[in-house]
């Protein structure tokens, strides 16, 4: 019998600035590209949570 996976999988673009910086983070601290963004994703996502989508969003796009 298969077992379904936990996780779900979906395409992400990203800028060739991002790419990169996001594997030379990986690289220097050995953790995976993929646990990298989903603890930055979770943490995004708790921030909206707390303190609402137009804080967040207005915070992130002013830097």
């Amino acid at each position: 019998m298969n077992q379904l996976s936990p996780y779900r999988q979906f395409p992400m673009r990203l800028t060739a600035e991002m790419f990169d910086e996001l594997d030379r983070v990986a690289k220097q601290t050995r953790i995976n590209k993929t646990t990298i963004s989903r603890i930055a994703l979770q943490k995004f996502l708790n921030q909206i949570e707390q303190s609402g989508a137009t804080a967040v969003l207005d915070e992130v796009c002013a830097i």
